[in-house]
């Protein structure tokens, strides 16, 4: 993520922000991105893309400060790390405003894109975009023909090697010493806890306070443990259908089922037709054996997407394919949203070159996934051009920073037993697991625990006080029983009135449209056709159950707002721009 000021801009004193000696380096103005707040503050800095060589090619990164807000402010800002590896910290960081809020009374936000990630040339476009792309990834994960292709293009401008964490890290706290912060409060989720233990190995006396929530831990070597984690998420999720009244009679024969849509997806690529949500043309999708694993981990990631599990493989196994097809797709497509530079540099420098051959079999016996992922990832890394990273990178971090971990006890990527490993190392850590939950909580009732949780560490410099029993009582999302209401008509002069622009409710632009006589929602730069439930009622298509689009009407019948209803969670109401 990324910011940065001045002082002048952020109309702090000296006395009140930094040390006497420590002026800022880094120079930070307004920001021109819409997406932002308006109060954020933006700025470039550039560091040496070969940190040891101190010479050569320059990398910028980008930088935003999100300001405190009140009077009474402290020197040390919260800093989050975003996941992947490969995503923008800026844009997951402005995403976890909203949890973070109370704490920017006195603390400002710094948000750095790590290096590669973010806007910029350094990314694969040969692997996402397209639906040729998308049917490669639900086939191969990542082809390594194109992986290669993106390897011989970027290379010409990039020194691939460099991409690695220890770097990314060490330019991040080059960013804290140039806007003079004595110390920081470290966050990451998923990938961004490694950058958080990184961190805290290369770092120890810059960082006050860590938040790692769903780890991954240093010695990782993904993917060797995915097949495992994932076969026991799976799992999980089957005994707590059994163990739901509602979930249990809908889906007596889940895990049967299961097995069957594998099975048949194994023998033959099922072809599905399905709408493509820029044009809202026909196409087909294929889902090999592959593509149905894919899916189905995927969906255990989401606690919203993994509730929907049950009722997506029965339609499949009673021969209706289109919503667990309509899900592989969405899912495929979110995959572009990362840097593929960061994320190859990272995974074929620190994970891969680890994995032992005698280890793979033990590792996926007895799981749906196999050894898949693992054959693909480094058929990939064979492609790319990484880093030689020692052995010692998999040492655990031994750290005395006040810690909070959190894990989720279905989380196929980043299982619980990851967690308890790095919180044994951080020796004054607080680990926490929530019940039911995956490698992420959407649709989770009392996420506030969590947030409060997270804000508490932070404000106390201190793990000692956190009173976390409110985990305990986190329900995660219902079992969807039913795709909901079914589509009705609505003819193409009652759609018009509803199209334009929207904004508000925290989201980056919204438009509404009509295409081949349907109505087309754009966010920012991701898709979704409107299916009709009501004259002025809407659901999206791709998303889970649940999701739902209202319009609003002012006295004159006029269409003024749209409302973004999410379940488990506050409506997000958008105003339409005149």
């Amino acid at each position: 993520m990324k910011r940065g000021i001045t002082l002048s801009i952020l109309g702090l004193s000296l006395l009140t922000v930094l040390p006497a000696a420590a002026a800022p380096k880094l120079k930070l103005g307004a920001c021109a991105d819409p997406a932002l707040p308006k109060d954020a503050k933006c700025g470039t800095y550039e560091v040496f893309e070969n940190r040891a060589a101190k010479k050569g090619r320059k990398i910028p990164l980008r930088v935003v400060v999100l300001p405190a807000l009140g009077k009474d402010r402290l020197p040390d800002p919260v800093v989050p790390f975003a996941g992947g590896p490969g995503e923008s910290s800026v844009r997951e960081g402005i995403y976890m405003t909203t949890a973070l809020a109370p704490l920017r009374q006195r603390r400002d936000i710094l948000l750095v894109d790590q290096r590669g990630t973010g806007p910029g040339p350094l990314d694969c476009q040969e692997l996402h975009g397209t639906r040729k792309e998308i049917q490669e990834f639900l086939d191969h994960f990542v082809p390594t023909d194109k992986v290669r292709a993106c390897r011989e293009r970027l290379e010409k401008i990039a020194d691939l090697t460099q991409y690695t964490s220890d770097n990314a890290i060490d330019d991040v706290d080059e960013v804290r010493a140039a806007l003079g912060y004595p110390k920081v409060n470290i966050m990451g989720g998923s990938y961004g806890t490694r950058a958080v233990l990184v961190y805290l190995r290369r770092h120890p006396d810059k960082v006050r306070t860590a938040v790692l929530d769903r780890v991954v831990p240093t010695h990782d070597r993904a993917p060797l443990f995915f097949a495992r984690s994932t076969q026991q998420a799976l799992d999980g999720l089957v005994v707590e259908c059994a163990e739901d009244a509602a979930c249990a009679r809908a889906f007596p024969r889940l895990k049967e089922e299961i097995g069957a849509v594998l099975a048949q997806a194994g023998r033959e690529p099922v072809r599905v037709q399905l709408l493509d949500a820029g044009t809202a043309k026909p196409y087909e999708v294929r889902l090999s054996r592959n593509g149905v694993a894919q899916t189905v981990r995927y969906m255990l990631y989401d606690s919203e997407q993994a509730a929907e599990i049950p009722l997506r493989v029965h339609l499949a196994a009673q021969g209706d394919w289109k919503p667990l097809a309509e899900t592989a797709v969405s899912l495929a497509r979110g995959m572009g949203g990362l840097s593929n530079a960061f994320f190859f540099g990272v995974t074929c420098s620190e994970d891969v070159p680890f994995i032992r051959d005698e280890e793979i079999a033990p590792a996926v016996a007895g799981t749906f996934l196999g050894d898949f992922r693992i054959r693909q990832q480094r058929e990939a890394c064979a492609a790319w051009k990484a880093a030689k990273v020692p052995a010692s990178f998999l040492d655990p971090v031994v750290s005395d920073v006040p810690s909070l971990v959190i894990a989720g006890s279905l989380d196929p990527a980043t299982p619980p037993s990851d967690g308890e490993e790095a919180a044994r190392h951080l020796r004054h850590g607080k680990y926490v697991v929530i019940p039911g939950a995956g490698h992420g909580q959407n649709g989770f009732q009392g996420q506030e625990c969590i947030d409060g949780l997270m804000r508490k560490i932070v404000e106390d410099g201190s793990a000692d006080r956190l009173d976390t029993s409110c985990v305990a009582r986190m329900e995660r999302p219902a079992f969807v029983l039913g795709m909901g209401d079914s589509e009705v008509a609505v003819s193409q002069a009652d759609l018009q009135p509803l199209t334009g622009n929207y904004a508000g409710g925290g989201l980056p632009p919204v438009t509404v449209d009509l295409v081949e006589g349907r109505l087309r929602l754009r966010i920012g730069e991701e898709l979704f056709l409107l299916v009709p439930v009501a004259a002025d009622r809407f659901r999206p298509e791709g998303l889970p159950a649940g999701y739902a689009l209202n319009f609003e009407r002012n006295g004159e019948g006029r269409v003024a707002a749209m409302v973004l209803k999410k379940p488990g969670q506050p409506d997000e109401r958008l105003e339409r721009l005149p």
